[in-house]
C-alpha cells in the first residue's frame, strides 16, 4: 500500500478531481455559476475550492473531519493527511440592503480575499449556450438576483472591502448585442467610485470592439474566455463561441492587452471537455504570444447543466497538462502573482496558478 499524499499542491489537485465528503454541519453552496457546489479551504499556504455537493464527492476517498479541539483534518481512506482551515463566512453575508435584499444575493466570497458577482444572471444564446455553464441556475433557485444594480453592488463591495477583501470579479451573461458589457461597465464604474478594490471583468468578445474600451476604462484586468481550442469540442460544448470565430477572439484579446497590459488579460481553458492535450498546449502558446495568461482549470460539472453527470478529469492527467502549460507561461515571463485582480490572482479553483508563480 502506497503512502498517502500529503503535499498540499497534490492534495489540492486530487480534491478538485475527486471532491470531498463533509460532515452534515458544513454549509455547501449549492448550484449556480462560479465556485459552486463546494467549500473553500486552506491547505497550508494554498487556497482551494473543493467540490462537496457533486455526485462524485459522495464516493471520494477524501473526508473532512472535525476534531474535538475544533480543528479540521483532511483524511484519505481513514488516514489523516493534512490539517486544513475552513474559510470564514464573511460578515457582509449577514447584512441586507434597504429593501431587505441580502448582501450575499449580490456577491459571494471567492478564495482568500476576493468577492465575485454575476451582474446579469442570464444568457441570450438559447440553444447555442455553453453546456458547462450554470449561470441561470442560481436565478432559478432564488438565491440571487436576475440583475444587480450598480449602486447596490457598490454598496456590497464597500462592505466587503471594510472586511479586508481587496478585489472583485464581475462577470455577465451575454444579454444582447453589447454582450452585456454596458451594464457590466456601469457596475464596475460604481464599485470603482466607492471603493479602492481592484476590478476584474469577464465578457464575450463583442461585435463592436469599442465596447472593450468601455470595459477596460473601469477595470484593472479582464477575461475573454474561449474555454477550448479544440474546434470539435468548442463547436459541441460552446456553439455560440465557435460561431463567433477565432478571429473575433484574437482581435478582442489584442485590444484588451493593448489597453490593460500583458498578463492582465486572461482566457479560461477548461480541461476535461474531451479536448486533445495538443489543443491546450498550442492554445496556451498562442495566448502567451499575445500577452494573454491562459487560465487552465479542471472541469467542474454543475447540477442543472448538460454536463452534470460528468466527472472532473483524473488528477494525474490534469497535473501533467498543467505542468506542460505552466512551463510555457513561465517562459513567456507571465506570472499569476503579477495579475492585479480576478481569477488568476485568486487561484482557488485550480492548481495552475500555484504552478505559475
Amino acid at each position: 500500500m502506497s503512502a498517502p499524499v500529503t503535499d498540499p499542491l497534490r492534495l489540492k489537485i486530487d480534491l478538485q478531481a475527486l471532491g470531498m465528503r463533509t460532515p452534515p454541519e458544513i454549509d455547501t453552496r449549492a448550484g449556480g455559476a462560479g465556485p459552486a457546489d463546494g467549500i473553500t479551504i486552506f491547505i497550508g499556504d494554498l487556497v482551494a475550492t473543493v467540490p462537496t455537493g457533486a455526485w462524485y464527492a459522495g464516493d471520494s476517498p477524501y473526508e473532512l473531519r472535525n476534531r474535538s479541539d475544533g480543528s479540521w483534518r483532511l483524511a484519505r481512506d481513514n488516514v489523516e493527511v493534512a490539517r486544513v482551515t475552513l474559510a470564514d463566512e464573511p460578515g457582509f453575508y449577514r447584512r441586507s440592503t434597504a429593501d431587505n435584499t441580502p448582501y450575499r444575493s449580490f456577491a459571494l466570497r471567492h478564495g482568500r480575499d476576493a468577492i465575485g458577482s454575476t451582474v446579469a444572471q442570464g444568457c441570450s444564446h438559447g440553444d447555442l449556450s455553453c453546456k458547462f455553464c450554470a449561470i441561470s441556475t442560481s436565478k432559478l433557485s432564488g438565491v440571487t438576483l436576475a440583475s444587480k444594480t450598480p449602486g447596490q453592488l457598490a454598496e456590497v463591495a464597500e462592505a466587503a472591502e471594510a472586511e479586508g477583501f481587496t478585489h472583485i470579479v464581475m462577470t455577465t451573461g451575454s444579454t444582447g448585442e453589447d454582450a452585456g458589457i454596458t451594464h457590466l461597465a456601469a457596475c464596475a464604474a460604481a464599485v470603482r467610485e466607492r471603493t479602492r478594490m481592484k476590478i476584474h471583468v469577464q465578457f464575450e468578445p463583442p461585435e463592436d470592439p469599442a465596447l472593450i474600451d468601455l470595459a477596460a476604462s473601469v477595470a484593472d484586468t479582464a477575461a475573454i474566455n474561449i474555454e477550448s481550442f479544440d474546434e470539435a469540442v468548442l463547436g459541441n460544448m460552446a456553439p455560440s463561441k465557435a460561431r463567433a470565430g477565432m478571429e473575433r477572439y484574437r482581435g478582442a484579446w489584442n485590444r484588451a492587452v493593448q489597453l490593460l497590459g500583458e498578463g492582465q488579460v486572461t482566457s479560461f481553458l477548461i480541461v476535461g471537455l474531451g479536448e486533445s492535450s495538443r489543443s491546450i498546449i498550442d492554445g496556451s502558446k498562442l495566448l502567451v504570444s499575445l500577452g494573454v495568461y491562459p487560465y487552465l482549470l479542471p472541469l467542474r460539472p454543475l447540477p442543472g447543466t448538460p454536463l452534470e453527470s460528468w466527472q472532473p478529469p483524473p488528477p494525474d492527467a490534469t497535473m501533467d497538462i498543467f505542468e506542460r502549460a505552466a512551463a510555457i507561461v513561465m517562459d513567456a515571463g507571465l506570472r499569476a502573482s503579477s495579475c492585479l485582480a480576478g481569477c488568476v490572482r485568486c487561484g482557488a479553483c485550480t492548481t495552475f496558478t500555484d504552478l505559475t508563480g
